[in-house]
Protein backbone atom coordinates (compact mmCIF):
# COMPACT_ATOMS: atom_id res chain seq x y z
CA UNK A 1 0.00 0.00 0.00
CA UNK A 2 2.81 2.40 0.79
CA UNK A 3 4.06 1.96 -2.77
CA UNK A 4 0.77 3.07 -4.31
CA UNK A 5 -0.85 -0.34 -4.78
CA UNK A 6 -4.61 -0.02 -4.44
CA UNK A 7 -6.10 -1.59 -1.31
CA UNK A 8 -9.74 -1.66 -2.16
CA UNK A 9 -12.17 -3.86 -4.06
CA UNK A 10 -9.90 -3.62 -7.12
CA UNK A 11 -7.32 -5.68 -5.27
CA UNK A 12 -9.73 -8.57 -4.80
CA UNK A 13 -11.13 -8.17 -8.30
CA UNK A 14 -7.63 -8.36 -9.77
CA UNK A 15 -6.77 -11.49 -7.82
CA UNK A 16 -10.03 -13.15 -8.86
CA UNK A 17 -9.58 -12.18 -12.51
CA UNK A 18 -6.26 -13.98 -12.63
CA UNK A 19 -7.37 -17.00 -10.59
CA UNK A 20 -5.08 -16.19 -7.66
CA UNK A 21 -7.13 -17.71 -4.85
CA UNK A 22 -4.28 -17.56 -2.35
CA UNK A 23 -3.83 -13.84 -2.89
CA UNK A 24 -7.57 -13.28 -2.61
CA UNK A 25 -7.69 -15.23 0.65
CA UNK A 26 -4.74 -13.29 2.02
CA UNK A 27 -6.18 -9.92 1.00
CA UNK A 28 -9.45 -10.70 2.73
CA UNK A 29 -7.66 -11.91 5.86
CA UNK A 30 -5.90 -8.53 5.92
CA UNK A 31 -9.20 -6.65 5.75
CA UNK A 32 -9.27 -5.76 2.08
CA UNK A 33 -12.84 -5.03 0.91
CA UNK A 34 -14.54 -6.82 -1.95
CA UNK A 35 -17.76 -6.52 -3.86
CA UNK A 36 -19.69 -8.06 -6.75
CA UNK A 37 -16.74 -7.36 -9.01
CA UNK A 38 -14.85 -10.23 -7.41
CA UNK A 39 -17.39 -12.82 -8.58
CA UNK A 40 -17.70 -11.10 -11.95
CA UNK A 41 -13.94 -11.23 -12.46
CA UNK A 42 -13.69 -14.88 -11.45
CA UNK A 43 -16.47 -15.79 -13.89
CA UNK A 44 -14.93 -13.71 -16.69
CA UNK A 45 -11.63 -15.50 -16.21
CA UNK A 46 -13.21 -18.94 -16.00
CA UNK A 47 -11.88 -19.45 -12.49
CA UNK A 48 -14.64 -21.63 -11.08
CA UNK A 49 -12.67 -22.51 -7.95
CA UNK A 50 -12.33 -18.81 -7.12
CA UNK A 51 -16.01 -18.15 -7.82
CA UNK A 52 -17.05 -21.07 -5.62
CA UNK A 53 -14.78 -20.00 -2.79
CA UNK A 54 -15.87 -16.36 -2.95
CA UNK A 55 -19.54 -17.30 -2.81
CA UNK A 56 -18.83 -19.69 0.05
CA UNK A 57 -17.40 -16.72 1.94
CA UNK A 58 -20.49 -14.62 1.25
CA UNK A 59 -19.23 -12.46 -1.60
CA UNK A 60 -22.14 -10.80 -3.37
CA UNK A 61 -22.95 -11.38 -7.01
CA UNK A 62 -25.42 -10.09 -9.54
CA UNK A 63 -26.48 -10.51 -13.17
CA UNK A 64 -23.06 -9.34 -14.32
CA UNK A 65 -21.50 -12.54 -13.00
CA UNK A 66 -23.54 -14.61 -15.45
CA UNK A 67 -23.03 -12.12 -18.26
CA UNK A 68 -19.26 -12.17 -17.81
CA UNK A 69 -19.17 -15.97 -17.86
CA UNK A 70 -21.36 -16.13 -20.98
CA UNK A 71 -19.42 -13.42 -22.79
CA UNK A 72 -16.13 -15.22 -22.19
CA UNK A 73 -17.53 -18.66 -23.02
CA UNK A 74 -17.06 -20.12 -19.56
CA UNK A 75 -20.04 -22.45 -19.51
CA UNK A 76 -19.02 -24.25 -16.30
CA UNK A 77 -18.97 -20.96 -14.42
CA UNK A 78 -22.32 -19.95 -15.89
CA UNK A 79 -23.90 -23.31 -15.09
CA UNK A 80 -22.59 -23.27 -11.54
CA UNK A 81 -23.71 -19.69 -10.97
CA UNK A 82 -27.22 -20.37 -12.27
CA UNK A 83 -27.44 -23.63 -10.32
CA UNK A 84 -26.62 -21.71 -7.17
CA UNK A 85 -29.15 -18.95 -7.60
CA UNK A 86 -27.21 -16.22 -9.34
CA UNK A 87 -29.62 -13.84 -11.10
CA UNK A 88 -29.25 -13.44 -14.85
CA UNK A 89 -30.61 -11.73 -17.89
CA UNK A 90 -31.02 -14.75 -20.15
CA UNK A 91 -31.38 -12.73 -23.35
CA UNK A 92 -28.30 -10.66 -22.60
CA UNK A 93 -26.24 -13.75 -21.81
CA UNK A 94 -27.26 -15.36 -25.09
CA UNK A 95 -26.47 -12.16 -26.98
CA UNK A 96 -23.05 -11.79 -25.36
CA UNK A 97 -22.18 -15.44 -26.00
CA UNK A 98 -23.37 -15.20 -29.61
CA UNK A 99 -21.38 -12.02 -30.29
CA UNK A 100 -18.24 -13.73 -29.06
CA UNK A 101 -18.73 -17.00 -30.92
CA UNK A 102 -19.60 -19.20 -27.95
CA UNK A 103 -22.19 -21.47 -29.53
CA UNK A 104 -22.01 -24.00 -26.69
CA UNK A 105 -23.08 -21.30 -24.22
CA UNK A 106 -25.94 -20.19 -26.49
CA UNK A 107 -27.17 -23.75 -26.89
CA UNK A 108 -27.21 -24.30 -23.15
CA UNK A 109 -28.77 -20.94 -22.28
CA UNK A 110 -31.60 -21.18 -24.80
CA UNK A 111 -33.12 -24.21 -23.07
CA UNK A 112 -32.85 -22.78 -19.54
CA UNK A 113 -35.62 -21.18 -17.55
CA UNK A 114 -35.59 -17.37 -17.62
Amino acid sequence: RSEGCPWDSRTCTGAAARGHLGILQWALSMGCPWDEGTCEAAAAGGHLHVLQWARGQGCKWDEETCREAAEAGHLECLQWARGNGCPWDKSLCIECAYQNGHLHVCQWAVVQEP
